[in-house]
């Protein structure tokens, strides 16, 4: 076990983590920030599609943060951040996930234990790990299939596909226009119309669908996904007003 004992021990690194962080290290006050991931911080933020704007909201509130937040590309602003890491002195230590956490009932100094053996000691712990590990799925069989995704990092891996888009939020509609330059995509929403996305969003995937380049399927409610045989080698099962409708695909993208 590590002799040395920080003031402040924060797991994960993301806005909120790298904020605490930096505004640690500005102080002078011993810390420690634990990333799960092994190669980069902001894990989150990283697993964003390739070339996404990132908003900087509400503007309206002044950021207080010793590291930068503006509105630009997801690698304008990972690249800023990196930069300022160095910058600042942040003690950021990689491939850190963190497996229990326990605290000395005598001296109130907690102990962090990490997957790969290693243990950290602080008198302060911040949780900063976000929602990024417990990512929302189907539900339904054939959820884990391997050509069903969670993510989407670049759309310019898939091309000539047929592909099912779950989720007319901001990520799925971002997601199955980027797609839709290349292949035949398929966006299943919930609602009878799409309202939990902004207005640009939506604008641009109306035009989208009304033109032929992304066709949404309203009142949409997933059932299963399948192997079936021949080139598509997924069936999508989902009911609708119409009932129960099929579309072989070849992967499934879910967004919810």
């Amino acid at each position: 076990m590590t002799a040395t004992i920080f003031d402040i021990a924060i797991v994960g690194s993301g806005p909120a983590g790298l904020s605490a962080a930096a505004r640690a290290a500005v102080l002078g006050i011993s810390h420690v920030l634990l990333e799960s991931d092994p190669n980069h911080a902001a894990d989150t933020i990283f697993r964003y599609q390739k070339g996404k704007h990132v908003m900087a909201e509400p503007g309206i509130v002044p950021l207080r943060s010793d590291v930068g937040f503006v509105p630009g590309r997801r690698e304008q602003l990972l690249d800023s951040w990196d930069r300022e890491i160095l910058k600042l002195g942040i003690n950021l230590h990689y491939g850190k996930r963190v497996s229990a956490i326990h605290r000395d009932e005598h001296t109130g100094v907690f102990t962090l234990h990490t997957e790969d053996g290693a243990q950290y000691q602080s008198k302060t712990v911040i949780l900063a790990i976000g929602l990024q590990g417990n990512i929302r799925k189907l539900g339904i069989p054939g959820e884990d299939h391997l050509r069903v995704q969670y993510t989407l990092a670049d759309p310019e891996e898939f091309s000539g596909e047929t592909i099912i888009v779950v989720g007319a939020g901001d990520a799925g509609i971002e997601n199955a226009l980027a797609l839709a330059a290349q292949n035949t995509v398929y966006l299943m929403h919930r609602g009878e119309e799409i309202v939990i996305c902004k207005e640009a969003n939506r604008a641009l995937i109306t035009a989208a669908h009304k033109v032929g380049k992304v066709r949404i399927c309203y009142g949409a409610r997933t059932i299963r996904v399948e192997d079936r045989a021949g080139d598509l080698p997924l069936s999508y099962v989902f009911n609708d007003k119409d009932g129960e409708t099929t579309i072989p695909c070849h992967r499934v993208i879910v967004r919810i």
